[in-house]
């Protein structure tokens, strides 16, 4: 393999970075290539179509678009964020493994939350391992951030602050998501476009569109049920004097 870029996209807020980094599987015709198996992942066995059962697992795939050859790790989970010890073990783990392909770039695929606020064109945030890379990416749609103290959990934070160790280079990308537990496909639009700009490649959005009308409506349904839920608890002081205590 030749000017190698590393994309993960494991779950996380709005499993945006794993859809985001799924489709970029189907649409690449990537070959699975290595499973990641770690004690760290939840104590459970996923039953399979045929009801035999399976492990939980990453899995890293390599597909090429134009003269890019791209490393692709998705999977089904990762370690609590309770457990630190397992999330820095795993991603010493993966650089380890990726250290020997002479990896030119990381890029790191996940979500933002807004606190359940709902954007109409969802921005991608974003951090770097190094600071020059912010000037390098400036025009490419990503919303560099200057909050001190702001954490990004798990293997997509992980991976750059740990790789810039060993001089790996790479950008996290973040889209904006309202946080409610189902896949937000209008943030993995967005991040793959941003993506997609970067590499100068060009990848058909069209099954993400479509699943980004589904979702934008599963929203407004939420949104509705929530509002009447709220109304119907609210006692009567409360709605007299127009807040709720």
């Amino acid at each position: 393999m030749k000017n190698i870029v590393f994309i993960e996209g494991l779950p996380g807020i709005g499993l945006i970075g794993k859809l985001a980094a799924e489709h970029l599987i189907q649409e690449t015709d990537a070959k699975k290539f290595a499973e990641l198996y770690s004690p760290h992942f939840p104590h459970q066995a996923l039953v399979k179509e045929d009801a035999t059962l399976r492990l939980m697992k990453n899995k890293f795939y390599h597909g090429t678009i134009g003269d890019i050859d791209l490393v692709i790790l998705v999977g089904d989970t990762q370690p609590s964020p309770s457990n630190s010890y397992g999330h820095y073990e795993i991603v010493t783990k993966i650089l380890e493994y990726l250290m020997p392909f002479g990896i030119s770039r990381i890029f790191t695929l996940g979500g933002y939350s807004t606190g359940g606020e709902v954007v109409e064109k969802p921005r991608v945030l974003g951090a770097v391992s190094h600071a020059d890379l912010v000037e390098e990416y400036k025009d490419s749609g990503i919303t560099f951030r200057d909050d001190p103290g702001a954490a990004i959990v798990g293997a997509s934070g992980l991976l750059l602050a740990m790789g810039r160790q060993t001089e790996i280079r790479g950008v996290c990308l973040l889209g904006e998501s309202p946080g409610y537990m189902y896949i937000d496909a209008k943030a993995a639009k967005s991040v793959l476009e941003v993506l997609s700009s970067i590499l100068g490649i060009t990848i058909d959005m069209t099954a993400l569109e479509e699943r980004a009308e589904e979702t934008e409506n599963l929203i407004k349904k939420i949104q509705d049920m929530q509002r009447k839920s709220m109304a119907q608890n609210v006692p009567e002081m409360s709605k007299d004097l127009g807040y709720i205590r």
